[in-house]
Parts: C-alpha cells; sequence; structure tokens
C-alpha cells in the first residue's frame, strides 16, 4: 500500500481480522484472476501492495520458479507476511517484502515481471506508482494489473439496506483518495506511465441459482468485504452500528434465497516495458 500522508487511512483497516480475511478473499477470487495470467517465463517478479501476502502465496504456489519482492507501505502488514511466508516453507531467497512508499521506489534490482491486485484503488494518483516502479522493471518485462470497478456491484433482488450502504462505503474511500472504479482506468494509466501493448479484460461474477453452493460462498465473502470496512465507517461518522447490521442481515438472506442473483466485474490489464 502506498501513500506520502502520515494519516493515510486504509478503509479495510489492519485488526487480525482483517488480514484473515485477506488470505480468505485471495482463495474465493483465485481462480477468475490467476487463469488469466501467465507468469511462467518470469523469474524475478515485483509485487506492489503485498499486503500479508495473501496474493504472494498464491503466485508462488501457481509458478513455483519465482523469486518475488514484495513492496508494502504498512509495517503490520509486512510482519504479518513474513510470518504467513515462513509457516509455509519458503525463504528469503524465494520472496522478500521490504518497507517502501510505492510512488518513490528505491529498489536495488531490475525484473522481469510486475504485479499489482486490489491495490491502486486505494491509491490517490495511482499513475506515480505505475511511473515509480518502471525504472525496476526489464526491457520486455510484463506487468500484471487487477482492480475493481465498485459501480458494476448488482444483486437481484435489490436491497436497499445493501446498496445504500455500498454508496455511504464507496463515496468514504473517494473522500480518503482512493478510487473505487480505478480498473476503468487501467488503460489510460498505463499509457500515460509509458507501457505498451496495453491490454483489458474483464472479469468476475454472475452467479444465480444455477451455482448455488459458489454463490453462497461469494455473498459470504461480500458480506465480510463490507464489514471490514466498518470500523472505520463508524468511527468517522459516515454510517451507524446498525446500518452495518442491517446491512449484514440482508447480505445473509440473499444468501440463503434460491433467485437471488449476485454481479460484480473487475477490470485486468495486462502490458509491457
Amino acid at each position: 500500500m502506498s501513500s506520502n500522508n502520515p494519516s493515510y487511512k486504509y478503509i479495510h483497516g489492519y485488526q487480525e481480522v482483517e488480514q484473515e480475511r485477506l488470505r480468505e478473499q485471495a482463495s474465493v477470487i483465485e481462480n477468475p484472476i490467476y487463469d488469466y495470467i501467465d507468469f511462467s517465463g518470469i523469474e524475478n517478479l515485483l509485487e506492489i501492495g503485498s499486503g500479508v501476502g495473501a496474493q504472494t502465496e498464491i503466485l508462488l504456489r501457481r509458478w513455483p520458479q519465482l523469486s518475488i519482492t514484495g513492496v508494502e507501505y504498512e509495517e503490520k502488514q509486512i510482519k504479518k507476511a513474513f510470518d504467513n511466508m515462513s509457516k509455509l516453507g519458503y525463504e528469503s531467497d524465494k520472496v522478500n517484502f521490504i518497507h517502501q512508499d510505492a510512488k518513490a521506489l528505491s529498489l536495488s534490482q531490475q525484473y522481469d515481471g510486475a504485479f499489482i491486485c486490489w491495490v491502486l484503488e486505494h491509491v490517490s494518483e495511482p499513475v506515480k506508482v505505475l511511473k515509480s516502479m518502471k525504472p525496476f522493471l526489464k526491457n520486455g518485462a510484463v506487468v500484471s494489473i487487477t482492480e475493481v470497478f465498485n459501480s458494476t456491484f448488482y444483486t437481484y433482488p435489490i436491497m436497499p439496506e445493501i446498496m445504500d450502504y455500498w454508496k455511504l462505503y464507496n463515496d468514504f474511500q473517494v473522500s480518503i483518495g482512493g478510487d473505487p472504479q480505478v480498473g476503468a482506468r487501467l488503460g489510460d494509466l498505463l499509457e500515460e506511465a509509458g507501457y505498451r501493448d496495453i491490454q483489458l479484460r474483464s472479469g468476475g461474477f454472475h452467479l444465480d441459482s444455477r451455482q448455488p453452493e459458489e454463490k453462497q460462498k461469494v455473498f459470504s465473502y461480500w458480506k465480510n468485504l463490507m464489514s471490514s470496512g466498518a470500523p472505520l465507517l463508524i468511527e468517522e461518522g459516515v454510517v451507524t452500528e446498525q446500518q452495518v447490521l442491517g446491512m449484514q442481515l440482508a447480505m445473509d438472506k440473499l444468501r440463503e434465497l434460491p433467485a437471488s442473483v449476485f454481479y460484480y466485474r473487475f477490470i485486468q490489464a495486462t502490458a509491457y516495458v
């Protein structure tokens, strides 16, 4: 995560429960993201916004040849990431995490690939991150970015308790310098930062009565995602505890409703140096 602001606010928080949610998120959404990424020819990978290592874990499992350097702004996340990797048996030759601002990188080597996932949504002026990492990528390096496009979130039936909360959640993210629609801008951001051969795709979920188990799993995950912002939203006076509970109960209702529908799209970009 990247910020020049010492009072930087991360909407999801850094509590232990949130650190575990990040790992759960990675497993729930793994296939829709990683089935469309190919790092088979990459040896040294730069991961921006590595957090607790949730994505790092998947990257190393899918491409065992990788050696990954993760850049993270929040020191608490780095400690958790090292703990997670150690428990999985990864040594320093396979993965390392460093504390830096991704807008002003100072790295000791160049990489033949870069990976960013769910990070630029939290960053003001995300193009600065893309420009900052470019000198540390070799000529021909591949860049893979996956980002949110939160206005695509839809459920059937529409529940005001959910959609009103979702609007407040996203509006607050904008107010603290983030962009919950940044996925839609990835092409322009990469173009401005000087990358080439930019390709975009839309991924995500469209789940209905035909996929009952996956739909229940994703509704549960999304409820946890929305709830993760609740402590800060309550603290800032954006929502009340009653509104949070109302959202959670509505999500539970949709999860158990056979005719309910869950829809959401994210955007993936691939580009080259």
